[in-house]
């Protein structure tokens, strides 16, 4: 998968469906919700009804789906979207006559299917953040994920690190890719010098980078968004295909996490400003300048433990 992947419409052997996906682009609906559909779509008449042409589905087949869907555990709202998908074909197309599709048997049963409320807060909190990392299954997408929750740095920024940038003794690491172009060395505590450690005792030391790929060079974002997605829904913190800000949860979310973290516990801003790599710190040095060690000093006293299992 791609960091376009999201853009791709698949086509599909029905010419209705096809017709559909394009006048839905005409009209700007958005690439991702194009994917969602065409892939549905294809799904559903290439792989579960390949015989069934789409003026002859009933409920009867929609219900079959259905059934399908709940074979494979999903939750309530993720099977809603789906039929969604499929709702949103058959009502364009029962409205074209040319197609000779008169009615939305996707329609009936996403009436039945009530959509599931879930009282759960904001995402973006500490306890949300650890259980991502301890569902995190890959030790080096794990490793990944501690950093940018232990460090709150950006995810370009941690995928950079390099076993060069690794000062464990001194209980530091340098982020070399900030943004404005400049480096920071920032505090870890005893947990991720630990993690780390574990980490490089079963990984190859060959590789430049910390948390290569598998060709050995750096690890790609999208890796990294599908892999922090994967452990969200997985740890139930959000659900598959959420595209809400303030429920979906993505790297740069551990950013918001570490900061609220800070702030709440009173890490004085030019601390907290520095160990972010904030782009205003370069202004602000003019005016305080920031000891690493004193920096270290206020990290340990609010940062807190991610209760991490044994990388292995």
């Amino acid at each position: 998968m791609t960091d376009d992947w999201y853009s791709k419409v698949f086509e599909n052997k029905h010419d209705v469906v096809n017709d559909f996906l394009e006048r839905k682009a005409d009209i700007g609906r958005s690439d991702r919700t194009l994917n969602t559909y065409s892939r549905t779509l294809q799904k559903f008449f290439h792989e579960h009804f390949p015989e069934l042409h789409p003026e002859e589905v009933e409920v009867l087949h929609i219900e079959k789906y259905l059934h399908i869907l709940n074979n494979r555990d999903l939750k309530q709202n993720t099977k809603r979207r789906y039929l969604e998908s499929l709702s949103a074909f058959f009502s364009w197309a029962m409205k074209r006559p040319r197609y000779n599709i008169t009615g939305n048997p996707a329609g009936v049963l996403l009436e039945e299917l009530p959509k599931q409320i879930n009282d759960r807060p904001d995402c973006a909190t500490w306890e949300n953040a650890k259980k991502i990392v301890q569902a995190t299954d890959d030790p080096r997408d794990k490793l990944v994920t501690a950093i940018l929750a232990k460090t709150g740095c950006r995810v370009d920024e941690a995928l950079s690190i390099k076993y060069d940038d690794l000062l464990l003794e001194d209980g530091f690491i340098r982020l070399r890719v900030r943004k404005g172009g400049k480096q920071t060395v920032v505090p870890i505590d005893e947990e991720l010098e630990q993690a780390i450690e574990r980490y490089q005792f079963v990984s190859s030391r060959d590789d430049e980078y910390l948390s290569p790929s598998i060709y050995g060079n750096k690890l790609g974002k999208e890796r990294m968004r599908r892999s922090v997605r994967s452990a969200a829904v997985k740890a139930d913190v959000m659900e598959e295909g959420e595209t809400r800000f303030q429920k979906k949860f993505t790297p740069h979310t551990f950013r918001t996490v570490f900061t609220t973290l800070m702030r709440n516990q009173g890490m004085k801003d030019h601390f907290l400003q520095y160990i972010r790599g904030d782009a205003e710190q370069e202004t602000m040095d003019i005016y305080t300048r920031v000891d690493r060690d004193e920096a270290r000093t206020e990290y340990l006293k609010y940062i807190k433990p991610l209760d991490l299992m044994i990388i292995s």
